[in-house]
């Protein structure tokens, strides 16, 4: 595989989600000095039932294969002249290229529905197997996606006091701090249930007393303390940065939603509290990627994957990989 390290990435079909996503990666890339990749893949094998004779196929003709990649990446030159842009086009399944390209990218870039026949990749199909397992932070580009972190629109993300959240956490407010955003740190809890209270308590959430069974945590003051601790890390990390608290009872998807209304950007952990059911994160991920008024960051934490990446996108065995590159 050509090396990707230290670019950007976005996935694009030639659809108006995936030009959306393109132009917000373009952006980016201009405004972090990064590279940029403009990767089609070419997934017939996902859009078949049967066995296929891969030269049967028009998109497989010398005049079109890296076509798309290739107007993808004029555009984002248009977009951000100042980029170095290149385009890549490969033949494979989508999601699983993706994840091994985020082995060496610092940005994968995806929206959020794609095309549903031969031109390209189910961008929807995937958005949600790639945030889930890819190496390096995805942005899902949905809502809005002119809204960009500034002096206007602040990055927010969810916290819930789990490792996930924590990188989170450092994404977003590294995030901010570049963009001259401001940044909201959100908890959002629930009522617990006794299964719940002991899911805090086996996270350490609650003091022991003398009378294990009367101990019932107070889930908002969990949330007032996990928020407070990250918005003080946030601080650490960047002294000038503009940091603020929102802690609210309710559905965690919604209540991150609502709180985005005109943000730039929110950001949330790819894994949170599975035993806490007053504080999860790990299970809103795909929620908030569904609703979002905004781009959705992913941010997963440092090689917290205990098995290969590539698994869980791979159902069948499939022809190797081809390449197609152009860089001008």
């Amino acid at each position: 595989m050509d090396s990707q390290t230290g670019r950007i990435v976005v996935a694009y079909d030639g659809s108006e989600s995936a030009g959306t996503a393109l132009d917000w990666a373009a952006t980016e890339a201009q405004r972090r000095e990064r590279p940029l990749t403009v990767l089609h893949v070419i997934d017939y094998w996902s859009l078949v039932p049967g066995p296929v004779v891969l030269a049967s196929w028009p998109a497989t003709q010398a005049s079109g294969v890296g076509r798309l990649a290739l107007e993808g990446a004029d555009r984002a030159r248009r977009l951000a002249p100042r980029v170095e842009v290149e385009s890549l086009t490969r033949t494979g399944q989508a999601a699983r290229t993706l994840i091994q390209i985020s082995l060496e990218a610092d940005l994968i870039v995806i929206g959020t529905r794609g095309h549903s026949n031969l031109s390209g990749a189910v961008l929807g199909s995937v958005a949600f197997a790639v945030a889930a397992h890819a190496r390096c932070p995805v942005v899902v580009v949905r809502g809005d996606a002119t809204l960009a972190p500034d002096a206007h629109c602040p990055v927010v993300v969810g916290v819930d006091g789990s490792p996930g959240s924590m990188a989170a956490l450092h994404y977003a407010a590294d995030t901010a701090a570049d963009a001259g955003a401001s940044l909201i740190v959100a908890t959002v809890y629930r009522p617990l249930s006794s299964q719940g209270v002991a899911g805090a308590m086996s996270y350490g959430y609650a003091v022991a007393t003398a009378n294990p069974s009367a101990a019932r945590p107070d889930v908002s003051e969990i949330a007032e303390q996990i928020a407070a601790k990250a918005a003080d890390q946030a601080t650490r990390l960047h002294p000038q940065l503009d940091v603020r608290q929102h802690v609210v009872i309710g559905s965690t998807v919604g209540q991150l939603c609502t709180v985005t209304h005109r943000a730039g950007l929110l950001v949330v952990g790819s894994r949170g509290h599975g035993g806490f059911a007053g504080l999860v994160l790990g299970s809103v991920g795909h929620g908030v990627i569904h609703s979002s008024p905004c781009p959705v960051a992913v941010v997963h934490e440092p090689h917290s994957a205990t098995h290969s990446v590539l698994q869980p996108t791979i159902d069948v065995d499939r022809p190797t990989e081809t390449t197609v590159r152009s860089a001008r």
